[in-house]
């Protein structure tokens, strides 16, 4: 996994939809990345780590690009 990605790479990795990662973090779910860049979210491997876990979803290691399939 690269050091910074977007939301759309992150749900890509994930398999999920990205507004189920933005509404998690409106609720207070997870707690939101601490890097920014114009106002855009830049996740890195905790991160998608801290949301791989919230959302129940398994991936390979953190240098994952692809979700493991069940």
């Amino acid at each position: 996994m690269t050091a910074a990605l977007a939301r759309k790479d992150v749900s890509r990795i994930l398999g999920i939809q990205p507004y189920r990662i933005q509404h998690a973090f409106i609720i207070g779910a997870v707690p939101e990345p601490e890097q920014r860049i114009s106002g855009r979210r830049i996740f890195e491997a905790a991160d998608v780590q801290r949301l791989a876990v919230h959302f129940k979803v398994k991936i390979a290691d953190e240098t994952a690009t692809k979700p493991v399939e069940a």
